[in-house]
């Protein structure tokens, strides 16, 4: 990146083919990410590290961290531990007399779970019987057989 100063905050950056003109007294940048975000884009960064700032002054308010304290002020309630004990004070007969929380005891089985397959379509499959010769594998209104009375 090479920048070159213009005067009274104006910097044109160059990176390889492209020009990108920074003005650090209005925040903005022609790629537009700084008026977007609020934060310096890189070519703003560059720009702002050329008149020898700190990159942090020009991010946005609602960004700093007193900004951050003011809004949460009321809503963070801090949580009492006074129940807790102080994990750097136990000795070793603490944890033999005092239960603390233990992971769960699981129980798996041994080797690969089993699959649970569906039936096969050939498994219950129904087999015809004629009602005129009583063979099976056809029906009556299929059935080849001319004199089902001699078998």
């Amino acid at each position: 990146m090479v920048v070159v100063d213009h005067g009274s905050g104006r910097m044109l950056v160059r990176i390889g083919q492209k020009d990108l003109r920074v003005n650090v007294a209005l925040r903005e940048c022609t790629c537009q990410a700084w008026q977007m975000t609020g934060i310096p884009c890189p070519h703003a960064c560059a720009a702002i590290k050329n008149l020898h700032g700190n990159v942090y002054t020009y991010v946005e308010e609602c960004y700093l961290l007193s900004s951050q304290q003011k809004i949460y002020m009321n809503t963070m309630i801090p949580v009492e531990t006074h129940d807790m004990p102080n994990l750097n004070q136990l000795s070793l007969d603490d944890y033999r007399t005092n239960t603390f929380l233990q992971p769960p005891i699981t129980s798996r089985p041994p080797g690969r779970p089993k699959k649970k397959r569906r039936d096969s379509q050939f498994q219950h499959q129904v087999q015809y019987q004629c009602s005129r010769c009583h063979q099976s594998g056809h029906n009556r209104a299929s059935c080849t057989n001319l004199n089902p009375t001699e078998l």
